[in-house]
């Protein structure tokens, strides 16, 4: 039961159509489980017009919201925001891109909350007291273990068809060595699996990827999955990185990854460690799916050997983590460690994150603020919404049709052309598309 004067916060996020299930729980999560009123609100572009911004006592940005974008946060919504007087709290995640231009959106719209992925030990060099004056910053995880997967009936270790399945997307170079070993690790496994007699499912490419329900049915039939830790390598703040790289890429698409590092961004890697545990691992956990994990830390929440399988980044132990792979008494002590110990553990749990965010609320406003007495009641802003959404869904089949478009061009049209040309078309729509889309909608 919320209390009477309980802090009024409005949750802003995108609900796009191809969105990770974390994205929707978290969401979730917090407007069911928090002790303040969470009125919820799924948007892009422009705010209604009929939205009054002082009746609410917090505005939260989530990360599926790109504030430096104006596809997602308009000028003038940004505008509207900052002349409120709530405290203004944004959730950030793939903070290695547009640095400056994500910090300067920050502090356009009066940001005073912020909820960062990046490491504690490293946030000052990603948010300096200079650039972000006055700025509390709270670390927080990508993702957290979801309840309803604690609950689902799961098919037996021998049932499970397939032997290692994974899902990934060869990311930009720019990125660094972090986001290549999301290639890397699916790659080297596939070229390995006919050697060792194993059934794989492995695919790389965005119009394969699954999502909400597809994704957890797929991870649930799989005996074991692949991962590495989560993040980038390499911060671009200014942006001038990832312009050199794909300006090169197109030029000369068969450039090697080592050559694009060594020309633009090798004195870079490493220097902010963003490396983070992944919403996955949670997933394989709660599923009791066996993970095969590059070497790392993975926010210091699992222990190699006993939660997953360590792979080394060379490949050189693989026969030993078949073995293992094919004991169905050793998988099982491994999984259910993993289960009872990450996926169980409340401090893992999207509970944890509420109380995370609750706290870091009242700390900011104070723990004898009062709360405004003009709030929207239930049915007030639920017609404000249902009148927008009108609206938003209309402008959302633009989208949805664009994004079909796409996904066709490179699933059918290029499904046969080799990776390198593939590669080098999508920089080329990046770079010459998106200011078009951006028009179309409506950013």
């Amino acid at each position: 039961m919320k209390e009477i004067n309980s802090v009024r916060v409005l949750l802003l996020w995108d609900q796009a159509m191809r969105v990770a299930s974390t994205v929707r729980t978290q969401v979730m999560a917090l407007a069911e489980g928090s002790r303040h009123v969470i009125s919820v609100m799924a948007f892009r572009g422009n705010l209604p017009s009929d939205l009054d911004l002082s009746r609410f006592d917090v505005i939260v940005i989530h990360y599926s919201l790109v504030l430096s974008s104006e596809s997602y946060v308009s000028a003038e919504s940004k505008l509207r925001i900052k002349k409120s007087t709530a405290l203004k709290a944004v959730f950030i995640q793939d903070e290695y891109r547009f640095v400056n231009r994500s910090i300067s959106a920050m502090r356009e719209i009066g940001t005073s909350l912020l909820f960062t992925c990046v490491p504690e030990g490293e946030i000052h060099k990603v948010y300096s007291e200079v650039s972000l004056p006055g700025v509390h910053k709270v670390n927080v995880l990508t993702g957290y273990v979801d309840g309803a997967l604690l609950q689902r009936e799961l098919p037996d270790y021998k049932d499970r068809k397939v032997d290692i399945g994974y899902r990934a997307r060869k990311v930009p170079a720019w990125l660094g060595e972090l986001g290549q070993e999301k290639w890397d690790i699916g790659q080297k496994v596939g070229a390995a699996a006919l050697e060792y007699g194993l059934t794989v499912d492995l695919a790389y490419r965005e119009e394969e990827r699954l999502y909400g329900e597809n994704w957890i049915r797929f991870l649930s039939n799989c005996k074991a999955t692949l991962g590495v830790e989560s993040g980038a390598s390499v911060f671009d703040f200014s942006g001038d990185i990832q312009a050199e790289v794909e300006r090169a890429t197109l030029a000369q698409p068969d450039l090697s990854f080592t050559e694009l590092q060594r020309r633009y961004f090798l004195d870079l890697e490493g220097r902010i460690r963003l490396n983070q545990i992944s919403p996955r691992c949670f997933e394989a956990a709660a599923l009791k799916t066996l993970m095969i994990l590059y070497e790392g830390r993975y926010s210091d929440r699992m222990i190699p050997w006993r939660h997953y399988l360590p792979l080394k980044k060379d490949h050189s132990n693989f026969s030993e983590i078949v073995s293992i792979l094919r004991d169905e008494s050793k998988v099982s002590e491994i999984v259910d460690c993993a289960y009872n110990e990450v996926a169980l553990n409340p401090n893992n749990s999207f509970e944890a994150l509420v109380r995370i965010f609750d706290d870091s609320i009242i700390k900011c406003l104070g723990s004898n603020y009062i709360s405004i007495k003009n709030a929207y009641s239930k049915t007030e802003f639920s017609a404000i919404v249902s009148r927008y959404d009108r609206e938003r869904i209309r402008s959302g089949r633009v989208r949805s049709q664009i994004a079909w478009i796409y996904f066709f061009f490179f699933g059918k049209v290029l499904g046969f052309t080799s990776e390198s040309f593939r590669d080098r078309v999508q920089v080329f729509l990046g770079k010459y598309l998106r200011p078009v889309f951006r028009k179309i909608l409506g950013g």
